[in-house]
């Protein structure tokens, strides 16, 4: 939940974590001004410098430019970005730069933040703090100290610990306070700091001081990074629409939607979401459909762009890895007994991993298979709790009239059809007011027909429904497990991961890495 709002601003400040002032702190160089030079032409001009005879720390800098260069482009390409990112990690590493290292690690851990990859962004902080500490007290280390703790507030606002993320964000301010003022330098981690304040306490519901730290931020004039302010306001609707002021939040995100130099079709995938829930709550349809239709049409370039730049990161990690491994062997023995180990241990360990994957590959085509019959497994018991005190209220049996019987069953048909199940407000008894019909007649049907209560055959309804949208549309491989739940009309990503087991036998995250695979196959 956090993520979706939290990531899409971290296209814009991922690299600001590391590349624009790596640029300004340690070579005085300019960053990169779209009104005054192209982001085509940066690229261009690093290429042509990177031929020439240059030093290490130039090509750092000059990877750096190119990270942030291809971000800005019409079409940003995250992919050539992530890239750069790694071979200024090279460089760092080669040359044994405290600071630099220290910087270049929290850049790649925003970047696998904004890549929602995140089993790698602590790793990468805490390789950026590891070198912090290591800085003598000042304003270089109050200043990385203080853009660090908001990386560790987001991680936990990830996790949806707000409290904990919130005392992250007034340890990254209690830092930046050491150093004092804002100016040219670290005008943009104040606001930040203040913008990451007003979020959470948005998520804390306490939308009062949600406004009072949004507004803080967009008081901050910072003239090299204007972008921020379609970040804020897009929050600012975010805390309009939960005092029910949905008029003003439309009219905040319309304002910059109208703006001709917002380009970021992330941050307009997430205003179109907003945009969508306020005109559904003032029951305007027209606007309602016509952003809806937007945002289809705008997701699937977002989620392939994600993937790309993934892939990359994943990549440029196992060459740093194969080449560490390559320089080392020839030089220490006692490496090669250590990796000899390591390879031992691994086979092991891979050895397992396939035997499990083995046995949720087979689950997987068995329910896939069964899926395409339209065959239902039964679970065991039901997770979610719907209305048990309408299921539990006769027991003893009874003959349904057979017109009813008749009426229930042909209802029930286009009801699984038309997918209403995924109403997560949906109850026995309110279905049984959208049949005309009553509650009773409807359970015991549902139990003569289905074989099951009425909970068990709406989640299981929900899990085929959601898995078929897994198998048909390779987009769904890339949404957040808790979003999968909220889609197929689950209030809990827990009672959702439970009911996913029971009734295709393995996990929600298996089950996606299947389906990946079967995409890519085809």
């Amino acid at each position: 939940m956090y993520r979706a709002l939290i990531l899409i601003t971290l296209f814009f400040f991922a690299f600001c974590f590391g590349q624009k002032q790596n640029q300004e702190d340690l070579s005085g160089a300019e960053t990169l001004d779209p009104g005054k030079i192209s982001p085509e032409t940066v690229i261009s001009q690093s290429q042509k410098k990177l031929e020439q005879p240059i030093s290490d720390e130039e090509k750092y800098e000059v990877r750096m430019k190119m990270a942030d260069a291809y971000l800005k482009l019409r079409k940003p390409d995250f992919a050539k970005s992530t890239a750069m990112l790694f071979k200024a990690k090279d460089i760092a590493e080669k040359l044994d730069n405290t600071k630099l290292k220290a910087k270049i690690y929290g850049s790649i851990a925003n970047q696998y933040s904004f890549l929602n990859f995140p089993e790698k962004i602590k790793p990468y902080l805490d390789l950026s703090k590891k070198e912090v500490d290591k800085l003598p007290n000042g304003y270089e280390k109050n200043f990385l100290n203080a853009r660090l703790y908001i990386e560790y507030g987001n991680l936990e606002a990830d996790k949806e610990n707000f409290l904990l993320a919130k005392n992250d964000y007034q340890k990254a301010l209690k830092f930046l306070g050491n150093i004092g003022n804002p100016n040219k330098k670290n005008i943009f981690q104040f606001r930040r700091a203040f913008y990451n304040m007003g979020v959470s306490y948005a998520y804390l519901k306490q939308n009062d001081s949600a406004e009072y730290f949004l507004n803080k931020a967009l008081a901050i004039r910072d003239h090299e990074n204007k972008e921020f302010k379609y970040f804020i306001y897009n929050n600012l609707a975010k805390v309009y629409a939960g005092k029910n002021e949905h008029q003003r939040a439309i009219d905040s995100l319309e304002a910059v939607l109208n703006e001709d130099a917002f380009k970021d079709i992330r941050l307009k995938a997430d205003m179109y979401r907003k945009l969508i829930a306020s005109f559904k709550a003032l029951n305007n349809q027209d606007k309602y459909i016509e952003y809806s239709e937007k945002l289809l049409a705008l997701e699937p370039d977002v989620k392939e762009n994600n993937l790309k730049a993934i892939n990359t990161a994943v990549s440029e990690e196992q060459r740093n890895l194969q080449e560490k491994i390559s320089d080392k062997e020839s030089h220490n023995q006692l490496l090669m007994i250590g990796c000899s180990l390591l390879v031992l241990f691994g086979g092991a360990t891979i050895f397992y991993i396939n035997q499990k994957r083995k046995k949720e590959k087979m689950l997987y085509q068995n329910f896939i298979a069964n899926l395409e019959k339209k065959e239902v497994n039964e679970v065991d018991e039901p997770i979610e709790t719907l209305q048990p005190e309408i299921e539990e209220k006769e027991k003893t049996p009874f003959s349904v009239p057979a017109s009813a019987e008749s009426m229930i069953l042909e209802k029930l048909e286009k009801f699984e059809d038309a997918s209403k199940f995924t109403n997560s407000k949906l109850t026995v008894a309110s279905l049984a007011v959208m049949f005309k019909t009553n509650p009773t007649y409807l359970s015991e049907t549902i139990k003569k027909h289905k074989q099951k209560n009425f909970n068990q055959y709406l989640n299981e309804l929900r899990i085929r429904y959601i898995c078929q949208q897994i198998f048909e549309r390779p987009e769904f491989l890339n949404y957040k497990i808790s979003y999968l739940a909220e889609q197929a009309g689950f209030s809990s990503h827990s009672s959702f991961t439970t009911v996913f087991k029971n009734v295709t036998g393995i996990s929600p995250s298996a089950f996606l890495r299947e389906a990946e695979k079967h995409h890519q196959d085809m």
